[in-house]
């Protein structure tokens, strides 16, 4: 009788217990690579601001910057950045927000190249969820667009931010 309650509260136990598994937090669809023969940062600061294309500077929010730049094109860059209150554990951009002009972004700025097209964010979506107390999980489509707004590309970030100290 004793072995029976034994094995009872065994079953039981592992019936209610359940591992873990190591998976990541996904908020909408795989992470993504950095493209080849790019290098990309994925970085948040607290405590920051920005204006224009300038390095983050201190002030009152959370900016997040995404950049990347590729080798092989004559070190052409990809990047955005925007900020969020100190407050937002999770945040969501929408489309009104982006094409307002609250984000700042360039799908394509190449310091040697002989295109003078300048496209800019028409709309898209940037989520944001806090993963633990130095990483957000970030996705963002960002499309870019004609001045007519025509959609022309689109900028797809779905990765993890690291808190970096202000330069």
């Amino acid at each position: 009788m004793k072995n029976k309650v034994i094995i009872s509260v065994l079953c039981i136990l592992s019936l209610g217990c359940t591992k873990k598994s190591n998976v990541n937090v996904v908020l909408n669809g795989p992470l993504t690579d950095c493209t080849a023969n790019s290098t990309c940062t994925y970085s948040y600061f607290d405590n920051a601001d920005f204006q224009d294309w300038n390095q983050p500077a201190h002030g009152n929010y959370r900016v997040f910057w995404y950049k990347s730049i590729n080798a092989n094109v004559c070190g052409a860059v990809s990047e955005f950045y925007f900020k969020t209150p100190l407050t937002d554990g999770d945040f969501d951009i929408t489309s009104g927000q982006i094409a307002a002009g609250q984000i700042i972004a360039n799908n394509f700025a190449c310091p040697c190249c002989y295109i003078d097209v300048l496209f800019k964010p028409i709309g898209g979506e940037i989520k944001g969820k806090r993963t633990d107390a130095t990483h957000y999980l970030v996705n963002a489509s960002i499309i870019f667009g004609t001045s007519a707004n025509t959609p022309v590309d689109t900028l797809v970030v779905n990765q993890y931010f690291t808190r970096q100290p202000l330069p």
